[in-house]
């Protein structure tokens, strides 16, 4: 069986970029953090050791542990122009990211629709009332309105649909096969 893969495209949009030839059965949500995990770490291997410690700046390790005072098992990550802790908390991914001065970028959580703000579900539901949501991605950034990505499907697509500043698109759409 081959898997819906999904590659983050930095700090800001995770977009759909295949799927399976040959129409499956719903993509199951763990399936699909599993997929959404292998892909960042291709992207990035984890970098927990006191050399990459070294080098990430102190102001971002500061800004950090000032936000997430309850995190202590996060992980960091080289990103081509930062860093990335990663973590999760209360079944929800937690991406933050600083560029290379330690300057917070933004902060990416992933979860299931049973998260999802009651108003954004209700904007969505409300014109997609057939589809599956499967993953939800809310982008935090400085001065800017939370963008959502929601990631869906029904018996004959994928879709993902951006939900920012009350404003509703489509980013993407794939047939099934």
């Amino acid at each position: 069986m081959k898997n819906l893969i999904v590659s983050l495209v930095t700090g800001s949009v995770l977009m759909l970029t295949s799927i399976s030839a040959l129409a499956q059965p719903a993509v199951k949500k763990q399936d699909l953090k599993d997929v959404a995990a292998l892909e960042r770490e291709r992207i990035a291997p984890p970098v927990n050791n006191m050399a990459v410690f070294r080098n990430i700046p102190i102001k971002a390790v500061r800004n950090f542990k000032n936000s997430y005072q309850q995190v202590d098992n996060e992980t960091w990550y080289e990103v081509p122009d930062g860093y990335r802790a990663r973590f999760t908390a209360g079944e929800v991914l937690h991406l933050v990211t600083f560029n290379k001065k330690g300057k917070w970028l933004n902060t990416i959580r992933q979860y299931d629709e049973t998260k999802l703000a009651r108003d954004v579900r209700a904007m969505v539901r409300s014109v997609y009332y057939d589809y599956t949501i499967v993953l939800v991605e809310e982008i935090e950034q400085s001065l800017k309105p939370v963008t959502y990505i929601i990631h869906m499907e029904d018996k004959i697509s994928f879709k993902n649909i951006r939900v920012f500043d009350r404003e509703m698109e489509v980013i993407g759409e794939i047939n099934k096969l």
